[in-house]
Parts: C-alpha cells; sequence; structure tokens
C-alpha cells in the first residue's frame, strides 16, 4: 500500500489527552461536561489529526521543492515528509516529536527533510528568521489569541501566491481569524473543508504593511459602531 495511504488510513494517535499547557489543572477551571473532562484527564494517546480530505490537500499542494511550515505535529507531518518539503513543525511537545518518529520509522517514511522546534509557537515564531514558505497550516494552541498570534507571525513569511491553511475553524478563538481571511483583500478564499479547516491564497506582497482604514474588516466595525452611536442620539 502507498505510505500517504497508509498514513491516512492508520491515523495513528501522537497526542496526550490536554496538548495545550503542561500543568495539572481541576475540573473548576474546565468548561468541558464532567465526560469529556475525564477523557483530557486521562491523558490516553488520541489523533487530533486533519480530516482524511485535507492531509490529501497538502500532499497534492507540496513536494520536494516546497518549503512550508505547521503549528502543531501530527498525521500531517507525515504527509509532508512524505512529500520531501523542506518542513518545519513547531511543537512543545518532546512526547508528540518522539512518537512521529518512531512510526515513521516503522513505515519507513524518511524524516530527513522535517525539522521539529521543540518550543511553543508564540516563543518560536517571532524570533523565527525563515520566510518564503509555499505552505503554512496553523493546527496549534487553540486558546485565544494563539491562533491570531500564529497567523500574524507567519502570514509575510508566506510567499504571494502560497497557502494558509487554517485547522478548526469551527471554534470562535479561530473563526476570528478566518472571519477577517475572508474579507480582507491580502487573502482569496481557496475551500472550505467540512467548515473544519479552510484554505486561503495570499495575493499580495505584504498583508502586514496596511493600516486599520485599508482593512474592510476593521472599516466596517468602525463605521456601524459609528452608525449604532447615531441611531442612539437621534432616537434619544
Amino acid at each position: 500500500m502507498d505510505k500517504l495511504q497508509i498514513i491516512i488510513n492508520e491515523h495513528p494517535h501522537f497526542h496526550k489527552g490536554e496538548t495545550e499547557i503542561e500543568r495539572s489543572f481541576e475540573k473548576k477551571e474546565s468548561l468541558l461536561s464532567n465526560k469529556e473532562f475525564r477523557k483530557i484527564k486521562e491523558n490516553t494517546l488520541t489523533c487530533y489529526g486533519i480530516e482524511k480530505e485535507v492531509l490529501l490537500f497538502i500532499a497534492e499542494n507540496s513536494n520536494r521543492e516546497s518549503k512550508t511550515l505547521e503549528t502543531g505535529a501530527g498525521c500531517s507531518t507525515l504527509v509532508f515528509a512524505y512529500r520531501k518539503a523542506k518542513h518545519f513543525a513547531v511543537t512543545p511537545s518532546s512526547s508528540e516529536i518522539k512518537l512521529i518518529k518512531e512510526y515513521a520509522s516503522s513505515k519507513g517514511i524518511l524524516m530527513d527533510t522535517v525539522k521539529f522546534i521543540q518550543q511553543s509557537s508564540d516563543h518560536f515564531l517571532p524570533r523565527n528568521e525563515e520566510e518564503g514558505f509555499d505552505l503554512v497550516l496553523l493546527d496549534g494552541k487553540h486558546a485565544f489569541p494563539w491562533p491570531i498570534i500564529d497567523w500574524f507571525y507567519t502570514a509575510d513569511k508566506l510567499k504571494k501566491g502560497g497557502l494558509m491553511i487554517i485547522d478548526d475553524a469551527q471554534m470562535k478563538s479561530v473563526s476570528i481569524l478566518t472571519d477577517f481571511m475572508k474579507a480582507d483583500a491580502g487573502w482569496q478564499f481557496i475551500k472550505n473543508f467540512s467548515g473544519k479547516t479552510i484554505v486561503f491564497k495570499k495575493v499580495r506582497e505584504s498583508v502586514h504593511d496596511v493600516a486599520w482604514h485599508m482593512q474592510s474588516y476593521a472599516v466596517e466595525g468602525a463605521f456601524k459602531k459609528i452608525s449604532n452611536k447615531l441611531k442612539h442620539f437621534v432616537n434619544k
């Protein structure tokens, strides 16, 4: 069987229940149901990996000429390795890195084009000097504002014409970002995978070289606020 199909079919488990913090925590800190809380606290290995269609999309849009980066690591890391992209995987988890490498070795998937950065993305990305990425996958920490931090420090490292893949867009902490990107002139919407994973193409050299009044997302919000104030004044 093709190694890509093996990765997709087996969807190996690399992630412990709680992946975003290392410290112990109590139920009173979490908004999860008792059942979901217990599941996370057990820390049994699971797979938080992206869907089959997204893995296939990554495989179709990366090759040995590609330079790629992801926040988080998992099945997607294996696909980038399989396609021999020059890939950077940013995760603070030593256990994820170890398990991914062990699985790859057992399946004959070479990891020599993959560089793991064992740091949290908010520590590594602001200091990252690599640029010219063809594809960036954001699937790291989902607590607010990490998705936006990860986007901010990778957006202008991405080439014009490069792809930005945002996972878990159904979460509010992520949908704020995707709503902005859908409205912004620097990005072209490409594909939506079941409302969970959304792909954009960068259509400007820089998406940072703007003022608020050049962003429809910001302008719409500002004018709406002014309009509401005027309505309140007129109705008094």
